[in-house]
């Protein structure tokens, strides 16, 4: 036989009624909240054999207690249905226990998946982004790009004299003019060097054909 439930809503029908003395059935449980009511109202407790009919507050049926549920008297069913619950043998808890640790681990590694995701795709952004920069066009008389002007610098050759050789980098029209600081920018990024460390180009006077008669006539 299911053991009885005294809810603080059965304890109120009580108080309300005047009584000061509650029939409950022998190993009948009773609420948190119904004990506070027994106790702030003083109402005596008289338990009674399983098979004796309790007060009309007690044996009410469960359909007309829903009528006048309220807040407290569900916080009590709570109360006792978690105190059902605490009945778990160590099997039981130990599985719960080990769905728990299992469900933190799915988690953990969702997020340890995403974050290599999120690693891989920076890695490929910033990848796609040194290969476009590579193809900018630095001098644009010889039409030299950015990625052949480093591909120099990774073989050995650390100075604008050199890179101006082997590329021909500031070789056209404008003789440097345009393109000889980005050169000295991408050394100076590619080595780890201060501007002032980088050696200018050697200069030279213009040069252009003269006649001449212009030497005979000065």
């Amino acid at each position: 036989m299911a053991p009885a439930f005294i809810f603080a809503e059965q304890v109120r029908s009580i108080v309300k009624s005047g009584k000061k003395e509650i029939e409950i059935p022998e190993g009948a449980r009773i609420s948190s909240a119904a004990t506070d009511l027994i106790k702030e109202h003083q109402i005596q407790i008289k338990t009674v054999a399983p098979g004796i009919a309790a007060s009309d507050e007690i044996s009410a049926p469960k359909a007309n207690r829903k009528k006048h549920a309220d807040p407290s008297a569900q916080k009590a069913k709570t109360d006792l249905q978690f105190e059902n619950s605490a009945e778990i043998t160590e099997e039981e808890l130990e599985e719960i226990v080990n769905r728990i640790v299992k469900r933190f681990k799915q988690l953990k590694d969702g997020e340890a998946q995403r974050e290599e995701s999120k690693k891989a795709d920076t890695a490929v952004k910033k990848k796609d982004e040194s290969a476009d920069a590579d193809d900018l066009v630095i001098c644009r008389c010889e039409e030299i790009t950015r990625g052949e002007i480093k591909d120099a610098i990774r073989n050995g050759i650390h100075t604008l004299n050199g890179i101006k050789r082997i590329t021909r980098a500031g070789m056209g029209l404008c003789q440097g003019q345009t393109c000889q600081q980005l050169v000295a920018r991408i050394l100076t990024e590619e080595l780890g060097l201060a501007a002032a460390d980088i050696d200018p180009t050697t200069a030279r006077g213009p040069v252009r054909p003269l006649r001449l008669a212009v030497f005979a006539n000065s």
